[in-house]
């Protein structure tokens, strides 16, 4: 059975594919035109040699193919036209809807898959439109032949519909065993696509533990299963269509065996009889090509069937059906005894926190205590499953989400760049950024000190997440784009763990820059970087344990001063 959401899909393009059924259908019924030619040259033409007739019959015959060949050039324009539309429109959808997913969902589905969803899967279903088109259309013409084969001969033509069922159980029976082995095919493929984008991905760890040939076995065996398949799936087909054929050959058997009979005893012409065997051929034709279509079919519903089961994943986050209008955000933000967990592992307990507008808070505490789940929350990556988290006393959750977040400017441990140019990756921040604004962000995150000396400048290419740049040079990218933005509220995810002291020094400053006027909320493993914060807090297992200054904190027993003092061993 197709997915319903199928339907849904193609119902915009309805009446180009009612059109392309319709000309199509036309072509059809114009073929049968010919058998009854046939019949009239021989009953009439022949046996009188009426060359009159013949020439009638022949401009006859030239009008029917030349109707045929338009209305075969205007199905096949539809059906390609609304096709191709509708795989636009697939995956435009299935983008759009990716988009809308929260990160969790992202945490349990993998890069590769989804992939192999948006591409593989939706061109699946190119053959299925066009199929699901010809199938619409030889179900028309079989109704029909079987109307001119009983008015020709009831009683053959009830001998041969007879064998119809057999066709059904056939097609019915393979057809669900090649869907089961191409959903099975389908999702080893995308298993495939995943961890080929992972040993991509990491391919430098791969080759940094001489790891190439393991990952080719494994590539190789994890490709084997698919030969199989793929040889299981045709196997079938093959089986399928033999099956078909040889019933083909016993209806054509029975037809002649009751011609000859007919026509001898003179029941029949033998016009009557050659146009009956030619009908039967037609009306055997379209039922074969279904059966030949059956693997088709299968890989079809099964493209199918994935992306409908991909658009029917409920976004976690939920859109206000009336969010709040935003006009400019303070940046006051108050935490009241929120908590939050993953799987059902707590990593929030009762947090509350109050944050002034301009205050520059930081959170710090051992790894896995909560600090960039805390900033997750604040941005809505995840909702909170108890508590209150408000902005300007407003919770969050009443605003629209990409209207809240454009005024939170984000700089991440490990920044992302897109392959584009330098320009461009800053750029992502604003739309419509003049270069002056571009460059200025940059001057201000001492982007411009390693871009003068590339040959390109701004215009340099940078590779798939900025492979060509070094960690501090990404970081300062990212830090320029948060500058560009100019948000109310700023999350600093250790924003300058990757910069060697002379940048880290001058990007600092422009971080203080940027800081002024800003509620801020840094997150931070290196304590020396906090020390003018205006209030510390310290996580542990996801609570406050200490509150305070460093001046404060650092004279108290404690984890921060336990954090401190090895830190500080370290740097000794």
């Amino acid at each position: 059975m197709l997915p319903f959401s199928f339907f849904r899909l193609i119902r915009p393009y309805r009446y180009l594919l009612s059109g392309s059924v319709i000309a199509l259908s036309a072509f059809s019924v114009l073929g049968l035109a010919l058998p009854w030619m046939l019949k009239i040259a021989i009953d009439k033409i022949i046996p009188n040699a009426d060359y009159n007739l013949f020439v009638l019959l022949c401009g006859g015959m030239f009008l029917v193919f030349s109707g045929r060949a338009i209305f075969w050039y205007i199905s096949n324009y539809l059906m390609t036209y609304a096709a191709m539309r509708t795989l636009l429109d697939i995956r435009q959808k299935l983008f759009k809807h990716l988009q809308s997913l929260s990160l969790r969902f992202y945490e349990e589905y993998r890069t590769g898959k989804l992939i192999s969803n948006v591409i593989s899967d939706v061109a699946l279903t190119q053959q299925l439109i066009t199929i699901f088109i010809t199938i619409v259309n030889q179900s028309f013409i079989i109704l029909i032949i079987a109307v001119v084969l009983l008015c020709l001969n009831l009683k053959m033509a009830l001998v041969v519909l007879a064998v119809l069922p057999l066709y059904f159980i056939n097609f019915h029976y393979f057809r669900k065993l090649m869907r089961d082995c191409s959903l099975s095919l389908q999702e080893k493929m995308s298993e495939i696509s995943a961890n080929l984008g992972e040993t991509i991905n990491g391919i430098k760890v791969v080759k940094t533990f001489s790891k190439e040939r393991t990952e080719c076995r494994e590539f190789f065996s994890n490709l084997r299963p698919t030969l199989d398949l793929h040889i299981k799936l045709g196997a079938q087909s093959v089986t399928c269509w033999s099956l078909t054929d040889y019933l083909n050959l016993l209806v054509y058997l029975i037809t002649i065996g009751l011609g000859m009979g007919m026509v001898h005893a003179s029941k029949m012409t033998l016009g009557e009889f050659v146009a009956f065997y030619t009908y039967v051929g037609m009306f055997m034709a379209p039922i074969s090509n279904l059966s030949a279509q059956a693997m088709g079919i299968s890989q079809g519903i099964t493209g199918a069937k994935r992306i409908s089961d991909l658009l029917n994943v409920i976004p976690e986050i939920k859109e206000p059906l009336h969010p709040l209008k935003i006009c400019g955000i303070k940046g006051h933000i108050v935490f009241e005894n929120v908590s939050f967990s993953y799987k059902d592992t707590p990593v929030i307990r009762n947090f509350s926190l109050d944050i002034k507008p301009g205050q520059k808070v930081a959170l710090v505490g051992p790894s896995g205590s909560g600090k960039s789940t805390i900033a997750n929350l604040l941005l809505r990556f995840y909702d909170i499953q108890e508590g209150k988290l408000t902005v300007d006393g407003v919770p969050i959750s009443k605003y629209a989400s990409a209207a809240y977040r454009d005024h939170i400017g984000v700089v991440l441990q490990e920044p992302f760049l897109f392959s584009g140019s330098i320009r461009d990756n800053i750029a992502y921040a604003k739309k419509g950024a003049t270069r002056g604004e571009v460059e200025r962000a940059a001057a201000m995150a001492n982007v411009d000190e390693f871009v003068s000396s590339l040959e390109n400048g701004y215009d340099t290419i940078i590779g798939e997440n900025g492979t060509s740049l070094s960690g501090g040079q990404k970081q300062r990218l990212a830090i320029a784009r948060a500058i560009l933005k100019n948000p109310s509220i700023l999350i600093l995810d250790e924003a300058t763990s990757a910069l060697d002291t002379v940048s880290e020094f001058l990007v600092q400053t422009a971080l203080d820059n940027l800081m002024h006027d800003k509620t801020t909320i840094i997150i931070a493993h290196r304590l020396s970087t906090i020390k003018n914060a205006d209030l510390i807090v310290v996580l542990d297992s996801g609570e406050i344990v200490q509150m305070g200054s460093h001046r404060e904190l650092i004279g108290k027993p404690g984890v921060y001063q336990e954090l401190y003092t090895a830190q500080q061993k370290v740097t000794v």
